[in-house]
C-alpha cells in the first residue's frame, strides 16, 4: 500500500507538521512507500487528494482537513487514515484512534480497515455532521475575526459575540419527508455523536448504521445553551423538553422566515440554508480498529 500524507502544518498550534513527519518516519521504517504534502490555504487538501494516485490518503490536521480530503478523494479507489492534529479531533474519537503516529502506522501496516457512512449535503460530503443556526454563526464569526489564538481558546470570543447578536431565525425541518418542526432555532445533523466538537449533540448516531441523526433545539439563549451542554450527557437527552430528535435517511432544513440561516459542515462555514442531507451507507473505507 502506498501512502500520501496531507498535512495542515498550522493544525494543533503547529504540531501538525511534526506529527506528519513522525508518521512518515514510522511508515518508512516499515518499508511502506510514502509521500508527504503540506497545505498552504483552504482548499489545498482537497486538491492534493484529487490529484493523488495513492491507495491510502492520510489527513494530518483537524476535522476540517479531513472534510477536504474526503471531498477530493476517489472513494472507490483509496482509503482514508486520520492522524490527530487539530483541536476537537471528533472523527478520531469516533474511530477510537489513539492519535500517536506509531499506532497509526501499525494500523496502516496491518491494513486494518472498516467501512463507514458518509453524509451528503447539497452535493458536499461530510463525515461528522452539519449545523444550521447557532454553531454555524460561531464558525462564520471565528473565520471573519481571524484570531491568532489556537486551540479551544480561539472559539471563546466568537461564541460570546454570537450569544449577543444571534437572530434566532426559525428553521423548518423535515425527516424522510415528514415535517418535524418549523420553529427550531438550532438544528444539528449528525453522522456521528460528536457533531459540535467536544459535545455529543447527536448521541445516538453511529458511523455505520446507514442513518443520519437530527437534533433540533428551540428558543436558544445563553441559559438554555448552558443547560443543553449539561443535559446532552444524559441518556435521556433526546427526549428532553425543547428537543426534537429523529433518525432518517434524508433530512431537509430550510429557513422558515425571511431571515438567512448560516450553515456549517464538519466545523467549516458552508453558506446558508436551504440544505438537503442524505446518507451514503458504507461509502468510505477508513484505517481504524474494528
Amino acid at each position: 500500500m502506498n501512502i500520501h500524507i496531507i498535512v495542515n502544518p498550522a493544525a494543533g498550534g503547529g504540531k501538525g507538521a511534526a506529527r506528519a513527519e513522525a508518521l512518515r518516519r514510522e511508515l518508512e521504517a516499515r518499508e511502506i512507500p510514502v509521500t508527504l504534502s503540506s497545505t498552504r490555504r483552504a482548499g489545498d487538501a482537497g486538491n492534493i487528494a484529487r490529484s493523488s494516485g495513492a491507495e491510502c490518503l492520510v489527513s494530518a490536521g483537524g476535522d476540517g482537513t479531513a472534510n477536504e480530503v474526503i471531498n477530493g478523494m476517489d472513494l472507490d479507489r483509496c482509503c482514508l487514515a486520520i492522524l490527530r492534529a487539530g483541536t476537537a479531533n471528533a472523527v478520531s474519537r469516533e474511530l477510537r484512534l489513539k492519535g500517536d503516529p506509531r499506532s497509526l502506522a501499525q494500523l496502516i501496516a496491518e491494513r486494518r480497515v472498516r467501512r463507514v457512512d458518509l453524509g451528503l449535503l447539497n452535493g458536499r460530503r461530510f463525515l461528522l455532521g452539519a449545523g444550521a443556526g447557532f454553531d454555524a454563526a460561531v464558525v462564520r464569526c471565528e473565520a471573519e475575526q481571524r484570531s491568532r489564538l489556537r486551540g479551544l481558546s480561539r472559539w471563546i470570543r466568537p461564541t460570546l459575540h454570537v450569544l449577543k447578536t444571534f437572530n434566532r431565525a426559525p428553521i423548518r425541518v423535515r425527516v424522510d419527508g415528514e415535517l418535524v418542526t418549523e420553529t427550531s432555532t438550532y438544528a444539528i445533523v449528525g453522522n456521528c455523536r460528536y457533531t459540535a466538537g467536544l459535545v455529543p449533540t447527536t448521541p445516538r448516531a453511529r458511523l455505520d448504521d446507514g442513518k443520519l441523526d437530527l437534533c433540533a433545539l428551540h428558543d436558544i439563549s445563553a441559559a438554555r445553551l448552558a443547560r443543553f451542554a449539561v443535559s446532552v450527557w444524559s441518556p435521556r437527552f433526546p427526549e428532553s423538553r425543547g428537543v426534537n430528535y429523529r433518525q432518517g435517511a434524508v433530512i431537509e432544513l430550510e429557513a422558515a422566515s425571511d431571515l438567512s440561516v448560516p450553515l456549517q459542515i464538519d466545523g467549516e462555514a458552508a453558506g446558508f440554508l436551504p440544505a438537503r442531507c442524505t446518507v451514503l451507507p458504507g461509502a468510505l473505507t477508513v484505517i481504524a480498529p474494528d
